[in-house]
């Protein structure tokens, strides 16, 4: 199911028949690594794709796979998650992308374009970005569209910076 889409690009649920195509990118060391998971073996990724639907049903919202419109290749994941930090309710946008497909502006398209969903279509007016400080490239593409850095704290036994953006 499409969600929304953007320029160039065609966010759709994230489903079983995904697997193969999200194989390489959920179990790519790179890719993965500002990821609390990590790189995932063939089991996390079916729990994902599981915990993808759990998300859609009890949130209306998750992570979503990112194809290419003109192509219909799956370049990766964006979407949204829910998470309490610090006693407080986030939120927050995540992306992650292929190797090859970094450099592209396509993670900016995406996020672009999930801040747009949440405005039109979701009732979110806040949303957050949770980064590690050492993820330079992601820190890059939330301040190109506005994102503004609110704290620093510790998540998942990672220190993150905390973005923000009203939608």
């Amino acid at each position: 199911m499409d969600i929304f889409k953007t320029g160039r690009l065609t966010i759709r649920a994230v489903s079983s028949s995904d697997l193969d195509k999200l194989s390489p990118i959920l179990s790519d060391e790179t890719t993965m690594k500002y990821t609390a998971t990590g790189a995932q073996t063939h089991e996390q990724m079916i729990a994902f794709v599981q915990n993808c639907a759990r998300q859609y049903r009890e949130n209306g919202f998750g992570h979503w796979a990112i194809f290419l419109t003109a192509t219909n290749e799956l370049v990766g994941l964006c979407g949204l998650n829910r998470h309490q930090i610090d006693a407080e309710e986030y939120v927050h946008v995540n992306y992650r992308l292929g190797s090859q497909y970094l450099g592209k502006g396509l993670a900016t398209e995406a996020v672009n374009g999930v801040m747009d969903y949440c405005a039109t279509s979701l009732n979110i007016n806040d949303l957050s970005a949770i980064i590690e400080p050492s993820n330079i490239n992601s820190i890059k593409v939330i301040e190109r569209l506005g994102f503004k850095l609110i704290k620093q704290t510790m998540f998942k036994n990672l220190n993150v910076n905390i973005y923000q953006i009203s939608v």
